[in-house]
């Protein structure tokens, strides 16, 4: 029972110690209140990290950060909007992009019920895309419709350039190597296994810069489809009833009568007359003798 009692008054002392020992190391060290003679004051520690030093850290980026790949995303819409007069519209359009540093990548006029409709696709500066979005929605007499996506190909641009990287040392490897079979080689068939090889390598080679091509090419110039409607044709059913309109289609109708008319008579003058008079010589000619001779037979019977 002693023995337990010197025990636990053993532990309870060592506890004491441990805990007095981790204040101490973790409390900080008070400064000399008095200036002792005969031994040098302790220097005091610096709050602040001298402005040489921090001046030459910060000039000196570390080696391992890498510069920040920038955004490449594509940016395309598309615009279904009405106006008066298509043609004139997209002309309009394409002399608007060209003032913006863009161009027209493809244009479709067609004639739809008598009038011209049309669609034009056209490509300006990404940071003109807003811009340019605005002045087309300027020109229309109604904007039926806008869609607006983008696509995110940062990854696939990164990954695109470290496949390049690689495959572009492997390209010089190989050609070091086909170098080297050539002079040491006695069979053609080395040569040809590690030319076969190279010429892989430099189609994916190609492959992958025809791809980043095209990636840095819809990148930087943002894609703006736009359908153009005539606006007479755009109205819907339930509008209000504007005679002006029904003039207008009613004159239209009329041409259409009159041209179907004047090309009926034409056909009629240049192909069915002389048709006629070809087919009617014959038979004509025909009824003649036959008459002649009616009436010979007749004579001789009298």
């Amino acid at each position: 029972m002693r023995s337990f009692r010197h025990a636990l008054l053993l532990a309870a002392v060592l506890m004491m110690v441990a805990l007095a020992t981790g204040c101490a190391a973790r409390a900080p060290l008070p400064a000399p209140a008095v200036e002792q003679k005969g031994a040098p004051a302790p220097a005091p520690y610096p709050r602040e990290v001298p402005k040489e030093i921090v001046e030459e850290v910060t000039a000196k980026p570390a080696a391992d950060v890498l510069p920040e790949e920038p955004r490449r995303i594509i940016y395309t819409a598309r615009m279904v909007i009405s106006v008066e007069d298509p043609e004139a519209t997209a002309e309009a359009i394409a002399a608007l992009v060209k003032s913006m540093g863009g161009y027209v990548a493809e244009a479709n006029l067609y004639r739809y019920n008598d009038k011209m409709a049309g669609t034009v696709t056209v490509r300006v500066p990404q940071e003109r895309f807003d811009e340019a979005r605005q002045r087309i929605r300027e020109l229309a007499v109604r904007v039926d419709s806008e869609d607006l996506k983008t696509n995110d190909v940062t990854s696939e641009y990164m990954d695109l350039q470290a496949r390049l990287k690689n495959l572009e040392a492997t390209e010089e490897e190989l050609r070091a190597l086909l170098t080297e079979v050539r002079k040491r080689a006695q069979r053609a068939s080395d040569v040809l296994e590690v030319y076969r090889e190279l010429t892989r390598v430099r189609e994916q080679i190609e492959q992958i810069k025809g791809r980043l091509q095209m990636l840095d090419k819809l990148t930087t110039y943002a894609t703006i489809t736009v359908e153009l409607r005539p606006y007479e044709l755009a109205q819907p059913a339930s509008e209000r009833w504007d005679p002006r309109v029904t003039l207008h289609r009613a004159w239209g109708t009329l041409i259409n009568i009159l041209h179907t008319l004047v090309d009926v008579g034409i056909y009629l003058i240049v192909v069915v007359l002389p048709v006629l008079v070809m087919v009617s010589i014959p038979i004509a000619a025909l009824v003649l003798v036959v008459r002649f001779l009616v009436r010979r037979r007749q004579r001789k019977t009298a």
